[in-house]
């Protein structure tokens, strides 16, 4: 499947009272340290909650319907997976992979679309990376983004993407995978 463009972004798509909303949501909750399901735990370094807020959804939804469309994915669409709030203190960092996993969820869904909410911007390093593989190395190409408060991205989940390390501050996100039946 070849996808032109491999991601869509959308800058100042919340409001910084938004953003500063979810942040407040979320240091209710119990923050883990952060694992990979199918991967080597030693590719990330953060820490985590989840929030299940149908609010937050019903206005994220719009966005990536529009990603969907304009970028002419026109994946089929189902639903949208638990909310994850991502905190990466110095030194924190994700390493190289894709979001989707090796097996469907039991349900028979698949990870179609991720997206990463930014919700701050008082941060150093932790830079955003994607990268649209290719086997000639000349013919790779990898964008980097360092985006603004209330930014999205929005990319397919098997697209290979990562988070540089954080140099000073702490950079927080709302991550999210929007699931679907599996491509024919």
């Amino acid at each position: 499947m070849f996808l032109d463009p491999i991601h869509f972004i959308k800058e100042k798509a919340f409001t910084q009272s938004f953003c500063e909303n979810i942040i407040s949501q979320s240091k209710k909750q119990k923050t883990t340290k952060a694992d990979i399901k199918d991967g080597n735990n030693n590719n990330r370094k953060s820490n985590i909650s989840w929030l299940q807020d149908e609010s937050l959804i019903k206005q994220i939804t719009p966005i990536v319907n529009e990603a969907n469309k304009k970028c002419n994915w026109n994946f089929l669409l189902r639903e949208f997976e638990p909310l994850q709030y991502t905190i990466y203190n110095k030194d924190d960092y994700y390493d190289w992979h894709i979001d989707s996993h090796k097996k469907q969820y039991q349900n028979g869904l698949i990870r179609k679309l991720s997206f990463t909410l930014f919700l701050n911007d008082d941060y150093d390093g932790g830079d955003f990376r994607i990268c649209q593989t290719h086997p000639n190395p000349d013919k790779v190409t990898l964008d980097i983004f360092k985006p603004k408060i209330g930014t999205i991205i929005i990319f397919p989940s098997h697209t290979w993407h990562k988070v540089n390390k954080i140099k000073k501050g702490i950079r927080k996100t709302l991550v999210g995978w929007i699931v679907g039946k599996p491509f024919v």
